[in-house]
């Protein structure tokens, strides 16, 4: 932790130092440094970094010793050098990466439910690619590091999709990446499987919001329920979404017309209510939704309904894993 907390305040003073330089958001400095640091050489573009912040930075890169640093420690630097960015660039909080143990149960639930085949994951709102490298990489290590994802990511934000990029490559993770509104049509063929930590709020094309059922009968429609029926219509036949959404959608008054049109679209597997510890704001929980596409395949089950307790505890996991197992054993009987 000591080295890590040295590497860490290393690669610090040089992003900062390449930012003053360039006068750029924390973010472009942040990846640019690591282009940098990747490639071996110090970018130079139109005389900037000037001839005194290269000498600068070819000490700082020195004494880092790029090359001598392992991937596992590269990646975990990166990942918290891109937590500062979401902070210092005042990024939405939509971009704010999920905690890491959202992707474990999001990663149980995976498992379970998916083939052991070749599939192609879609994450349309991918952000920094927290949820998706984390997931896939605990799938990975399940099944005994075979690796049979072929992976998408769409973001309408280009910082984001550049901090993903970069996070890829420490991962030894492939992907596609698409700088695109994820609710106009998708780029990418039809997934296997799709999840997300879908966006909260309102969508601000109220003209693109009438190309869906779920549109609002007046003002700006709600952008995660159009893009939950942007994620249906481009999953395969038998395909799974796993998704982070907020709890209001699937009770009260929104879930009152929501959860009766999504039922008939597809079959509900499971619902599990993240703790309210999680959330900084208690009044904005949120739960994660599976459901799987109509076809040959799909039909309907019992659905596991659960609330986790806190997740800083690590009896909630293996209790939610026994949970799990039973409803999975009782559904395939």
């Amino acid at each position: 932790m000591e080295n890590l907390e040295k590497l860490f305040n290393q690669f610090l003073d040089c992003v900062q130092t390449l930012q003053t330089a360039l006068n750029v958001s924390f973010t472009e400095a942040l990846v640019e440094t690591f282009d940098n640091l990747e490639s071996g050489k110090i970018k130079v573009e139109n005389g900037a970094p000037d001839e005194k912040t290269v000498a600068e930075l070819s000490q700082k890169y020195q004494a880092i010793d790029y090359d001598e640093i392992s991937q596992k420690e590269k990646a975990q630097v990166f990942t918290f050098l891109t937590l500062k960015a979401v902070n210092d660039d005042g990024f939405d909080v939509n971009q704010m990466p999920t905690p890491p143990a959202i992707a474990t149960v999001v990663a149980m639930l995976m498992h379970k439910l998916l083939k052991d085949q070749k599939m192609e994951i879609v994450d349309p709102a991918v952000g920094t690619g927290n949820l998706l490298f984390s997931i896939i990489s605990q799938l990975k290590a399940l099944n005994h590091s075979k690796d049979n994802y072929q992976l998408v990511g769409i973001d309408n934000d280009e910082d984001m999709l550049s901090l993903t990029d970069v996070a890829a490559h420490l991962n030894n993770i492939d992907i596609e990446l698409y700088h695109q509104d994820a609710l106009m049509p998708w780029m990418c063929p039809n997934a296997d499987a799709i999840v997300s930590d879908l966006p909260v709020g309102y969508y601000p094309v109220d003209e693109n919001a009438k190309n869906f059922e779920n549109q609002a009968k007046k003002g700006h429609s709600f952008a995660h329920l159009l893009l939950i029926e942007q994620i249906i219509n481009n999953l395969k036949p038998n395909g799974y979404a796993f998704l982070v959404v907020p709890k209001s959608i699937l009770s009260g008054k929104i879930g009152a017309d929501f959860m009766p049109w999504l039922t008939k679209k597809v079959y509900l597997k499971a619902i599990v209510e993240l703790p309210d510890d999680m959330f900084k704001n208690k009044f904005n929980p949120k739960s994660v939704l599976v459901f799987q596409n109509h076809g040959d395949e799909a039909k309907a089950s019992e659905v596991l309904l659960t609330k986790l307790g806190s997740l800083k505890k690590e009896e909630t996991l293996i209790q939610f894993n026994v949970k799990l197992n039973e409803w999975y054993a009782k559904i395939n009987h």
